[in-house]
């Protein structure tokens, strides 16, 4: 879908090229009384039915990409990651996260009989622990270790939802943009705290971009903050410099 999509794109980018090339040697070569003249109209109007029709089929694929996405993401409902728990030559990966969940979250009922699925993620590097995917059969169970996650706060392990690769991108532009305090991901979804305080649900790049970043807005205002302190000094000075004259002189008189 991505590679259909970048096609889409590059030949809408050619043809709007081309055609913007063609219509300036049309219209500079026949003059206007001449009798074909009337061929500059016809291409400009065929120019424009070919960027409607390409127009639409990018908003057809756009919209296929995220249903795409959206099936995706129901598939891995089920599933979470579990990061910080090291690598041990030989484990038993099922094992050795159902009894690291059991301990630290007081879910001693928690056993492997409740996952389908667990394995490492990625290949193995030198000093680095590669995370761990756990696919539960019950969703209710699988909600019930993502909500109960605050216990695992100082244990150095961490949970997230498996999300998908577009939607990964967006959470971390998110959190780039609005902080990690104001962004998080609920049933593979991603919230976002807006500058009046709000919560945002976004799936999708274009949702991401629609909302104003909170830092944006408030940067004039520190910058105004400063002109007007570092314009105050030079209005305040001549003004105040009057006055001690004036009073200077009236003690002389008296």
């Amino acid at each position: 879908m991505d590679t259909i999509k970048q096609s889409l794109q590059e030949l809408s980018q050619h043809f709007n090229t081309t055609m913007a090339e063609f219509q300036h040697n049309l219209s500079t070569s026949i003059p206007a009384t001449s009798p074909t003249s009337n061929i500059s109209a016809q291409f400009s109007m065929f120019r424009t039915f070919v960027l409607s029709a390409l127009e639409n089929l990018q908003q057809q694929v756009e919209h296929l990409s995220k249903q795409q996405d959206k099936l995706e993401m129901n598939s891995r409902r089920k599933i979470l990651l579990v990061y910080g728990i090291p690598d041990v030559n030989g484990e038993d990966t099922l094992k050795l996260v159902v009894k690291t969940l059991s301990d630290h979250l007081n879910m001693p009922d928690l056993s492997v009989a409740d996952v389908s699925r667990c394995h490492r993620m990625g290949s193995i590097k030198s000093g680095k622990q590669r995370a761990i995917l756990l696919k539960f059969k019950q969703l209710s169970l699988r909600n019930q270790v993502w909500y109960d996650k605050t216990k695992l706060k100082g244990t150095g392990i961490t949970l997230s939802e498996f999300l998908t690769r577009d939607r990964h991108a967006i959470f971390m532009e998110a959190r780039q943009r609005f902080g990690v305090s104001k962004c998080w991901t609920k049933d593979g979804s991603i919230f976002v705290v807006q500058s009046n305080g709000s919560r945002r649900r976004i799936v999708a790049k274009s949702e991401l971009d629609s909302i104003p970043c909170g830092s944006d807005v408030q940067r004039p205002a520190p910058s105004a903050v400063v002109a007007s302190s570092a314009a105050a000094p030079p209005k305040s000075r001549p003004a105040a410099l009057p006055a001690q004259v004036n009073r200077s002189r009236r003690i002389v008189k008296k």
